[in-house]
């Protein structure tokens, strides 16, 4: 898997700036993801006869290639909701060669669009599924006819460290990770041949189904791998090991049971982790 594009500020400057430009850059890589960009592109092309003529929302705007992308499929109007001020102002002059679109400031729960809305496009996927922004998407104040990308889940394998190859990977280097989900702990090129467990999956308009508790007393492995799957009427569209979007989410494995639970706390959605067996 191609390494993640990482930028960090290194210097000291006021809190709310930090924060904001720190969510800046995370745009920075996710449109660095040529592969991402391509899923997003083509499921909108797929679906140009619902933009076409339709009113198009696209929430979490960043660059607005998605929203001119709209407007270039035949949408009759756009509106482009991004919160970030820098994207915000970066999102304006790029888009101010298109007519037909308008762009917002707003939280994405905060905006309510004066028309009926066709198409919303997203990417409010978190590397657990949930825990990012898709709480917003069901809880939105107008409901949508088409939602781009409507689903997605998350799956837990079982890994056994000896085979990953890494020297730093010993029990007692693992041992202060124990109950903690720790991002891209391990590169992978290719995705693991291993018995997979479902843990959650989301759709629109149905929501979140997450299991109680999850039983992984039959997997191999003394490391759990966790990763997400973006989705569109159930079929797969991409995932961290085709698209770096994502990170891949790993655990030392100390039971046969977990849970896992969500919470959103009015910007994202929080996660709890607990070995219960």
């Amino acid at each position: 898997m191609p390494p993640l594009l990482t930028l960090e500020i290194l210097n000291q400057i006021p809190f709310k700036r930090y924060e904001a430009l720190s969510d800046y850059l995370a745009f920075l890589g996710i449109y660095d993801d040529d592969s991402r960009r391509k899923v997003w592109t083509d499921l909108l092309e797929r679906h140009q006869k619902s933009i076409e003529g339709a009113v198009v929302v696209e929430l979490g705007a960043g660059f607005g290639e998605f929203s001119a992308l709209a407007l270039e499929l035949g949408a009759r109007k756009v509106y482009a909701v991004e919160r970030n001020p820098y994207m915000y102002q970066l999102l304006k002059e790029r888009l101010s060669g298109y007519k037909n679109v308008r762009v917002i400031k707003a939280d994405a729960l905060k905006f309510s669009p004066p028309e009926e809305v066709g198409v919303i496009i997203h990417d409010f996927y978190g590397p657990l599924l949930y825990d990012e922004s898709l709480y917003v998407l069901d809880n939105l104040p107008y409901r949508p006819r088409l939602v781009l990308p409507n689903g997605g889940s998350l799956v837990v394998m079982g890994i056994d460290s000896e085979s990953l190859n890494d020297p730093l990977l010993k029990p007692d280097v693992l041992r202060p990770l124990e109950g903690v989900i720790v991002a891209d702990l391990v590169p992978l090129d290719d995705k693991p041949k291993s018995e997979e467990v479902e843990v959650a999956n989301w759709r629109f308009g149905r929501g979140l189904n997450l299991s109680k508790e999850i039983d992984v007393g039959r997997m191999d492995g003394d490391l759990l791998l966790f990763y997400m799957k973006v989705q569109h009427n159930g079929r797969d569209l991409c995932d961290p090991f085709t698209c770096t979007n994502w990170s891949l989410g790993w655990t030392p494995r100390v039971g046969d049971v977990f849970t896992l639970n969500y919470r959103w706390d009015g910007d994202f959605t929080r996660v709890s982790f607990r070995w219960v067996l």
